[in-house]
């Protein structure tokens, strides 16, 4: 697929990516316990999972713990004394407790499991065995943390949990790579996090976030106010599959007219609810990556998004927990505010994107709750929805596989 923007004319992605198919897809793969499984064990177990971002971890020592609940694991992120970060499973070889508790934090002398005390240090390495002579046979250079094999791409940590990857992190981002190339993501830190849990399938909530086409609906109120345009004429500016990802990208609306309160936050700095409308850097030419539009939203299969908009960027990971149920873990960026100004803008941006947030929570859950009725088998899906397609095509190629 290239990057050419849509002429706006109806099932403008169909002829241009023809492959995806036009049938209905089944209900099945949203309710069924044995179809979850078999993604547990062929999609979360055998590809590369984002974990975070190496600004969290600056420092050596520091440290990033991710339930990685799907795949029945804790993941334990450090950055080692020599600058390298990696992973680990987070259990301890004696008897299976995690050795790190926390979220995140600072390892300064080792892990010290608080079960019976055994120490790994920033390497993995069992270092310490507590009261050693009452054990029998063990070597210490085998029965350090597992390893996992961890890599970081654009300043993203990603972890792959199987014993011999089927590709680099590097091959597995080439698709989008050319594109996002330039983002200035290491000139922002994390401001804010939410992290609702919700009783809906992983694929639900993440195929709500692949098309615009419900923001003139269900956003009405809020969204759709900066980044829409009229509901019977809603057209992406570009839906384009890259290899197992893809981008879902939507123009400015016309005609916008900014709110007093958003017209002050916008003379402090970009907020990620206002953003969605501009267009343009103030040197007349978007910076930064290949834009597609206003806002480019980037899907990494399986479960990670990238929002790019100008001045600030989001992402969202989805956490799958069992069949019909999940985590949306949304974490905003932003350059660090210098002023009173920033931060109003940034806090600005943020209880707008909540807002929006509680919109999208509440219809993800209503629709888990009547999708096990039986009542429909299948979905028909617009052209609108061209990337929601490509992802129900790549996890049923996954578990077929």
């Amino acid at each position: 697929m290239d990057g050419q923007l849509s002429s706006g004319a109806p099932r403008t992605w169909h002829r241009k990516d023809p492959g995806q198919g036009t049938a209905p897809v089944g209900l099945d793969a949203y309710v069924s316990p044995d179809f979850f499984e078999a993604e547990r064990e062929k999609i979360f177990r055998a590809g590369w999972i984002n974990m975070g971002r190496v600004e969290e971890m600056p420092e050596p020592g520091d440290y990033l713990v991710r339930d990685l609940r799907v795949a029945h694991t804790s993941i334990l992120i450090v950055r080692g004394k020599d600058g390298q970060i990696r992973g680990f499973h987070n259990m301890c070889a004696h008897r299976g407790n995690p050795v790190a508790w926390h979220e995140k934090g600072r390892c300064r002398g080792g892990f010290t499991c608080k079960f019976h005390g055994w120490v790994y240090d920033d390497r993995g390495r069992l270092v310490h065995i507590s009261d050693e002579g009452s054990f029998f046979d063990i070597d210490k250079s085998a029965n350090g943390l597992t390893p996992v094999h961890t890599d970081v791409w654009q300043g993203f940590i990603f972890v792959n949990l199987a014993d011999t990857p089927k590709q680099s992190l590097a091959e597995f981002m080439a698709p989008v790579t050319p594109t996002i190339d330039g983002y200035p993501f290491d000139a922002m830190r994390g401001r804010y996090t939410y992290r609702p849990r919700e009783n809906v399938n992983w694929k639900t909530l993440c195929e709500a976030q692949q098309e615009g086409w419900h923001l003139p609906y269900l956003h009405d109120k809020t969204l759709a106010k900066s980044a829409a345009t009229a509901q019977q004429d809603f057209r992406h500016a570009a839906l384009i599959a890259y290899g197992p990802h893809g981008v879902v990208s939507s123009s400015p609306p016309e005609g916008y007219k900014p709110s007093k309160t958003t017209q002050i936050a916008g003379r402090f700095g970009s907020n990620s609810f206002d953003a969605f409308s501009v267009k343009r850097g103030e040197d007349g030419e978007r910076r930064g990556p290949k834009w597609h539009g206003a806002f480019d939203l980037y899907f990494i299969f399986p479960n990670f998004f990238i929002g790019l908009l100008e001045g600030t960027y989001f992402t969202y990971n989805i956490w799958p927990e069992a069949v019909d149920r999940s985590v949306w873990e949304i974490r905003l960026y932003y350059p660090e505010p210098q002023n009173a100004g920033q931060v109003f803008a940034q806090e600005f941006g943020k209880c707008g994107i909540r807002d929006t947030l509680m919109e999208d929570a509440f219809t993800h859950e209503k629709i888990q709750s009547v999708i096990s009725s039986g009542a429909k088998t299948h979905f028909h899906l617009s052209d609108e929805e061209h990337i929601v397609r490509h992802f129900h095509n790549q996890v049923r190629a996954a578990v077929e596989a």
